[in-house]
């Protein structure tokens, strides 16, 4: 693979992940148990399942016997309860970001062979940008039904500038 487009793709993932990071500066403690419908997962609870899935993929493409770091989960019996700790939800949110980065980096460096469930390491973060755009529209959905509104003007540069060139 080319550097270039090994440049591009981790800056894509790294994009990806300034969304979510942003998109979290838009939750209140009010808003983390927010949800766009009953029985739906909460705010908290979409923003914890994206850590856990980057931890969880990472774990299987790695080979690894559990995923590396903490979760935003506490698991209760047949619970699994999400952070209510805004910093703690964008802290755990940063270091996965770094984790997958920084592996799917090392893993296009080595040669780029098949890993884990992917045949090739382009696959992984793409599957898990596709993932989280998918939660982060139901965040956003959420927060919208409970009061949160944020402006056009705030969605262009927090969310579709980042894929975007400069006027």
């Amino acid at each position: 693979m080319s550097m270039l487009i090994q440049d591009a793709l981790l800056e894509s993932w790294r994009r990806q992940c300034q969304i979510v990071q942003n998109i979290t500066l838009l939750v209140t403690p009010q808003t983390l148990s927010a949800a766009a419908a009953p029985g739906e997962s909460s705010v908290a609870g979409h923003l914890a399942h994206i850590h856990s899935v980057r931890r969880y993929w990472h774990m299987k493409a790695a080979h690894l016997e559990e995923p590396v770091g903490p979760s935003l989960f506490t698991v209760s019996g047949d619970d699994w309860v999400p952070s209510h700790d805004i910093a703690e939800i964008q802290t755990r949110l940063y270091e996965s970001e770094r984790l997958v980065g920084d592996w799917v980096k090392a893993q296009l460096e080595a040669g780029a062979p098949p890993i884990g469930h992917y045949d090739h390491p382009v696959l992984y973060p793409q599957h898990i940008v596709w993932h989280e755009g998918w939660h982060c529209g139901a965040i956003l959905l959420a927060l919208r039904l409970n009061g949160v509104e944020p402006s056009e003007e705030w969605e262009c540069e927090k969310i579709w500038d980042l894929w975007r060139l400069p006027d």
